[in-house]
């Protein structure tokens, strides 16, 4: 992302976050149980398995954000912000391209993948994705008060690993829209299915 107002940044995030949750508001609350947690096959996700995927990320970074944003020495709001490199790496790595194809295929971790780490379960997987949404919601726009190149955030893949917090907000608002349109997907084929 090249240089960009920090009030539109926020403005951009906020909007995609919005969206993401009208998505699964639209096309996931009136699903069962049965159509919620249906796989193609045994190597693909459920549409409840997305939404966990996505808590499960949620459930290390909205404390993580929030308490960078609390605590940050950084507390002087900037204008511009600017993606440093390995942050435009990290977050290209999820976005989605033009048509939302996903471009790339990539591997979860076994600690965020459903397949594999049998604790990503909850009962009420929308409800928990859509109360971490707001949550979300609040981080962006508290963020705007402080500087966002400068508070950095630890990665929870690799927490030696620090993103700034701008980079790492951006991360999280595409990481989210890549699984909401890959639990859309397999939601088109069990409507084909039927």
């Amino acid at each position: 992302m090249k240089r960009i107002p920090v009030d539109l940044l926020i403005k951009k995030l906020s909007i995609l976050t919005v969206g993401m949750s009208r998505e699964v508001n639209e096309n996931f609350t009136n699903l069962t149980h049965e159509q919620l947690h249906w796989q193609p096959n045994d190597k693909s996700w459920s549409i409840a398995q997305c939404l966990e995927h996505l808590n499960a990320y949620y459930r290390y970074y909205i404390p993580v954000f929030n308490g960078k944003i609390a605590n940050t020495r950084f507390n002087e709001p900037i204008q511009f912000f600017t993606s440093s490199p390995m942050g435009r790496a990290v977050y290209r790595s999820v976005k989605l391209g033009k048509v939302y194809n996903v471009k790339r295929v990539l591997k979860s971790r076994k600690e965020y993948n459903p397949l594999v780490n049998s604790s990503l379960k909850s009962e009420n997987p929308i409800e928990d994705y859509l109360n971490f949404q707001d949550q979300f919601v609040e981080v962006i726009k508290a963020s705007e008060k402080i500087d966002l190149r400068k508070t950095k955030c630890p990665l929870s893949l690799r927490p030696v690993v620090k993103l700034n917090l701008g980079d790492a907000l951006t991360f999280m608002a595409y990481h989210n829209e890549r699984h909401i349109y890959q639990a859309k997907r397999v939601l088109d084929r069990l409507n084909k299915m039927t």
